[in-house]
């Protein structure tokens, strides 16, 4: 364990041995800290990967230095599908221990798979136009887009989980079930995944329910009608043709009596019982479907909420004016030094924004060039090209090069020098004799004071 105030190795004393600065909350700060790490990376060997983010998260609140927890939280975020959190991480990690980090790596194997990291860029912007269909009544694009998310990206929770809630919607309570556990197992620690879950299973088993006593109650009153419809009148036959017509005008009056009264109203009340019943049920439903509407639509704006939250961090760090994209500047920037591309490198360092970049080493970087930049220095080296561009007979190139020094430095003799000679160079001595006596009027103490005078005299 380091001193936070001095840098060396502390002891087992309550004060730095170094410094003597009293270390004793430090201490128990940072083993707070390890200690949430260490949760953190039990929790991600068994694939809870979201109660690690919160352990890890817990862990950088106490020690922001902590870099064992910010590599591994990039890690899970990676896992995840957070690919934009985990560069974020990562690059951070990386400014705080330059030397024997992780983070290298992980930077690098992302970033040498082009292919991989545009798949994943271009899967974020699906996951985005998704959600915007889906809040704008857009949900069968919405569905079309997030499988395509998915395939592209198989490890993308989120795609899962608004996928997921759009079948829900629809009432495909299968397919999001299948979606869910596929979700969970990447995160089995998944909080939404899990309470979606068991949404599904509750209104699975209801429904179940409610088909189940519908039946029974159709089968007792099939067999109610059923007893009351056996009436078979019984009446001997005779011999005598007028006994046997009597009987069988009895007989058909009973049973024309017998539906009219009996089989026909009891029928009647059947059918409006179960009417009564599919109202009511159809009714509960509505209600139900209602009520889950509100519930998925308050999810559906926490979702856009937290969009917005996401796209709003990641323009902090990778928009125009983003961190990232101003540390990258600064490497170009270095780069354009090297190979001595001075325009290129005036341009780029006007676009920098050092109020976003905390690295201490960028910064100092930043100032040394910006230093360069407002000296002399490089406007002689800009001038040596012109001077060359003057010694093979470039004389326009040449007084290019003067007019972007004296443009840069009004009171750079060298430039007022070379231009003068060029002018003289291609006969223009009107224009020549005007720069030498610029140089002997107000600059007798410079190297070229003589050579201006001879020419004018």
């Amino acid at each position: 364990m380091i001193c936070y105030r001095c840098g060396s190795v502390l002891g087992a004393g309550k004060r730095c041995l170094h410094c003597g600065a009293n270390i004793a909350i430090y201490k128990k700060i940072i083993r707070t800290s390890n200690a949430y790490y260490n949760a953190g990376l039990e929790k991600a060997k068994v694939r809870d990967l979201s109660g690690a983010v919160k352990d890890l998260t817990r862990a950088l609140e106490y020690d922001k230095k902590n870099i064992p927890a910010r590599n591994l939280l990039g890690l899970v975020f990676y896992e995840i599908g957070e690919t934009v959190e985990a560069l974020c991480h990562w690059v951070v990690s990386k400014n705080l221990q330059p030397k024997n980090n992780p983070a290298d790596e992980y930077l690098n194997a992302v970033r040498s798979d082009r292919r991989q990291l545009e798949a994943m860029n271009q899967a974020i912007k699906g996951y985005n136009q998704a959600l915007e269909q889906a809040a704008h009544d857009g949900e069968d694009l919405a569905v079309i887009q997030l499988r395509s998310v998915i395939s592209a990206h198989p490890h993308f929770v989120k795609a899962y989980e608004l996928l997921a809630l759009l079948y829900i919607h629809d009432e495909e309570y299968s397919k999001a079930g299948k979606l869910l556990k596929k979700a969970l197992t990447i995160d089995k620690g998944n909080v939404t995944c899990r309470r979606y879950l068991q949404e599904i299973t509750g209104k699975v088993s209801k429904r179940k329910s409610k088909d189940r006593i519908r039946e029974e109650r159709f089968s007792e009153e099939q067999l109610r009608l059923a007893g009351e419809e056996v009436l078979v009148p019984t009446y001997k036959e005779k011999s005598r043709v007028l006994q046997f017509a009597l009987g069988l005008g009895l007989g058909l009056a009973i049973c024309v009596g017998s539906y009219f009264f009996l089989i026909r109203p009891a029928v009647e009340r059947s059918i409006s019982t179960d009417m009564n019943q599919y109202e009511i049920s159809y009714k509960e439903r509505i209600e139900n479907k209602d009520t889950d509407i509100e519930r998925l639509q308050t999810e559906l704006e926490a979702i856009k909420e937290e969009l917005a939250v996401n796209k709003r961090q990641m323009e902090i760090y990778i928009g125009e004016d983003g961190s990232i994209t101003n540390y990258n500047r600064i490497l170009d920037a270095m780069v354009l030094y090297r190979e001595e591309k001075w325009d290129d490198l005036i341009e780029l360092y006007s676009k920098i924004n050092p109020a976003v970049v905390e690295s201490s080493s960028f910064l100092s970087v930043y100032d040394q060039i910006g230093t360069f930049l407002n000296s002399d220095e490089l406007l002689d080296k800009i001038m040596d090209e012109g001077v060359e561009a003057f010694n093979k007979y470039k004389y326009e190139k040449c007084r290019k090069i003067c007019q972007r020094c004296l443009d840069k430095n009004p009171d750079y003799v060298k430039a007022l020098y070379y231009m003068a000679m060029s002018y003289e160079a291609q006969g223009n001595d009107k224009s020549a004799a005007e720069y030498f006596k610029e140089i002997v009027n107000r600059f007798p103490e410079s190297e070229y004071y003589k050579a201006a005078y001879k020419r004018l005299h």
